[in-house]
């Protein structure tokens, strides 16, 4: 199992640096939905379908997220403090946890434990067929005065969890942005 050193689990200004993320009915194509119509239904949900999401829509998601969508330089769909890119994205689910790579565009496992539970005291998250758990890399924002890594993991968290706000009301899926994330016990558990 990988060991998460010099990594802080993000807490952002309106909330946790967890977002949950479920199914919701009528789920529709990204491309037919415009920004001003994704602006219109962004909403945090906390109530989801028993149903996984699907990994065709799951790996869009994380794209979306922060991905990478300009190969010959490696930017990225969410910006980051000077190309710093400190946040690494977790997905737990009833299957375990896996890291998102988003330069391969791969998800990798972390641990075989369903651990949606212990992320919050919420019990919306326990259930929500997908968690993903925000995670800064304190050695990639060595640039920043170390009074600051913490201010830009949270700027940057935030830019990525807008981004999956905006997929999932492109394509019908429920989200919310988790207040009082476990942050000691996520440490602890992974």
């Amino acid at each position: 199992m990988p060991q998460l050193s010099r990594r802080s689990f993000v807490t952002i200004a309106t909330g946790g640096g967890l977002l949950a993320a479920g199914s919701r009915p009528a789920a529709a194509n990204i491309t037919d939905t415009s920004l001003k119509e994704a602006l219109e239904k962004r909403r945090s949900t906390r109530l989801y379908s028993d149903a996984p999401i699907a990994e065709e829509q799951l790996a869009e998601l994380l794209w979306s997220a922060c991905g990478v969508n300009r190969p010959e330089s490696g930017g990225r769909t969410a910006p980051s403090w000077r190309g710093s890119y400190g946040i690494d994205i977790l997905v737990a689910s009833a299957e375990g946890v896996r890291r998102f790579d988003p330069v391969a565009g791969l998800l990798s496992p972390v641990m075989p434990d369903d651990i949606r539970g212990k992320a919050s005291s919420q019990p919306f998250v326990a259930t929500a067929p997908a968690v993903l758990i925000y995670v800064a890399d304190l050695d990639r924002i060595a640039q920043a005065p170390p009074e600051e890594r913490i201010q830009v993991a949270h700027v940057d968290a935030g830019i990525i969890a807008q981004n999956v706000y905006l997929y999932c009301a492109a394509t019908g899926l429920g989200t919310c942005l988790v207040g009082g994330a476990d942050k000691p016990g996520l440490a602890t558990v992974l």
